[in-house]
C-alpha cells in the first residue's frame, strides 16, 4: 500500500474515533490551506468554577476625637457684707423680725377726764422696759387704736406725753384708744442704744401687736401718727408692718437716713457737741449702700395704707424737701397719699391752723381706722 494512503487512513480512523470527544481544528502550516474538518465534535460547555470574590478590605476604624470638655464655671464669688452686723437695723432686717412678745401693763392712773382715763403703762421691747401713755375712752369699747410717736426732746427734759399729748387727747375725746410710747432712754423707759435711729422704730413695732391685744381695742389694724422725728419713725414703721390702717405724718424728719445723719451732725455741732458714735457707728461716706438699706424711701412699695402729710411752710426745722420727697416717693409707688400745706405755720402749728390740722387728722383716722 502506498505510504501516503496508509497515513491518510489512519488519520481518518483517528478522526472518526475521536468525533464524540473533541473538535479538532485544522492544522495550520505556514503557506498551507487548512483542510475542512470531516465532522463537528459535540462539546459540552466548559464547567466554570466561580471564584469567590476577594473579601472586601475591612476599613480601618476612623479615629473619633473626644469632645473637648467644657470647663465648669467657677461659682460666683459672694462678696461678704462688710456691714453684716448692722443688717438687723436695715428695712429688710426689720421686716424679717417678729414683734409683740409680752403684754401691756397698767402702772398707774395719771388723770381722769370727762371722756377718757389717762394711764401710765409699760410694755417689753427687745428685753427693755418701755413706758407709755394710754388714753382709754370711757365705756366698754371696742375702740379703734392710734399709736402716736413723739418728736425729738433732750433726754434730760423729756416727760411722758411730751410732743404727743395734744393729739392723743383730741383723739381720745372722739373715741380713739390713743397710745403714746416714750421710747427707749426716755422718761421711765430703760436706757439703750438707738443705732441708726432704728431702736425707736423697734419699740413702736413691738407695741403694735400688744395694742391690738388690749381687751378694749378694736380688732384689726391700727392707725399711726408721728411728728418730726416721730414722723420719720412712722415712715419706717409703715414700710415694715402690714398692720397699719392709716398713717398721719406731721412735719417729718427726713426719710433718707443719710440726710438725717448730716442734720444731726450739724445740730450737735451747733451745740458744741459731736454726734453719738454708738448710735452712728458708721458714717455715710464709709457705707453708702448700708445707708440706702436703712432708709424707708427705697421701700415705699411695701406701704399698704393711705398716708396724710401735714407741713407748715414756715417750718424752722424741717425743709419742705423732706416731706415732699416722701410724698413724691409714695406717688411713684402708686400709693394713696395727700399732703396739706399750712401757709406761714412753724414746726408745731398754732391757732386756727392747729385746730384745722387736728380736725383733718381725726377725720382721716375715722375714715380709715374706725369700723
Amino acid at each position: 500500500m502506498n505510504r501516503k494512503l496508509m497515513i491518510s487512513i489512519v488519520l481518518g480512523g483517528v478522526l472518526i474515533g475521536c468525533a464524540d470527544t473533541a473538535q479538532v481544528s485544522p492544522t495550520s502550516q505556514p503557506g498551507a490551506t487548512a483542510a475542512p474538518a470531516t465532522a463537528v465534535a459535540q462539546t459540552s460547555p466548559p464547567t466554570v468554577v466561580a471564584e469567590a470574590p476577594a473579601p472586601a478590605a475591612t476599613p480601618a476604624p476612623t479615629a473619633i476625637r473626644a469632645p473637648t470638655p467644657i470647663p465648669t464655671p467657677a461659682p460666683p464669688t459672694v462678696t461678704p457684707d462688710q456691714w453684716a452686723e448692722y443688717a438687723p437695723f436695715t428695712i429688710e432686717g426689720l421686716r424679717q423680725r417678729s414683734y409683740g412678745e409680752g403684754e401691756i401693763a397698767i402702772l398707774e392712773v395719771l388723770e381722769e377726764t370727762a371722756n377718757f382715763t389717762r394711764y401710765l403703762v409699760e410694755y417689753p421691747s427687745d428685753g427693755l422696759r418701755i413706758t407709755a401713755m394710754l388714753n382709754q375712752p370711757r365705756g366698754d369699747g371696742p375702740f379703734p387704736v392710734v399709736i402716736l410717736n413723739h418728736g425729738y426732746y433732750p433726754l434730760d427734759v423729756y416727760q411722758t406725753g411730751n410732743g404727743s399729748k395734744l393729739a392723743a387727747d383730741y383723739l381720745a375725746d372722739r373715741g380713739f384708744l390713743a397710745l403714746a410710747p416714750d421710747l427707749r432712754s426716755h422718761a421711765g423707759s430703760d436706757d439703750a442704744p438707738n443705732q441708726f435711729r432704728a431702736g425707736h422704730v423697734i419699740d413702736v413695732l413691738n407695741l403694735i401687736p400688744l395694742a391690738q391685744r388690749l381687751p378694749t381695742a378694736q380688732p384689726g389694724k391700727v392707725g399711726m401718727w408721728g411728728h418730726s422725728n416721730g414722723g420719720a419713725i412712722t415712715a419706717k414703721a409703715m414700710v415694715v408692718s402690714d398692720q397699719l390702717a392709716a398713717a398721719v405724718i406731721y412735719a417729718p424728719a427726713s426719710s433718707n437716713i443719710e440726710e438725717d445723719y448730716w442734720f444731726r451732725v450739724e445740730r450737735s455741732a451747733s451745740r458744741g457737741q459731736q454726734i453719738d458714735p454708738i448710735d452712728w457707728p458708721v458714717a455715710p461716706a464709709e457705707a453708702p449702700d448700708l445707708y440706702q438699706r436703712l432708709s424707708p424711701l427705697p421701700y415705699l412699695n411695701y406701704v399698704n395704707s393711705p398716708v396724710l402729710i401735714h407741713y407748715g411752710t414756715a417750718d424752722e426745722i424741717v425743709p419742705l424737701k423732706w416731706p415732699d420727697d416722701l410724698r413724691a416717693g409714695l406717688v411713684e409707688a402708686g400709693k394713696v397719699v395727700r399732703m396739706e400745706l399750712y401757709e406761714g405755720q412753724p414746726h408745731s402749728f398754732q391757732g386756727e391752723a392747729n385746730q384745722r390740722y387736728l380736725v383733718d387728722t381725726a377725720a382721716f383716722f375715722a375714715e380709715h381706722v374706725r369700723r
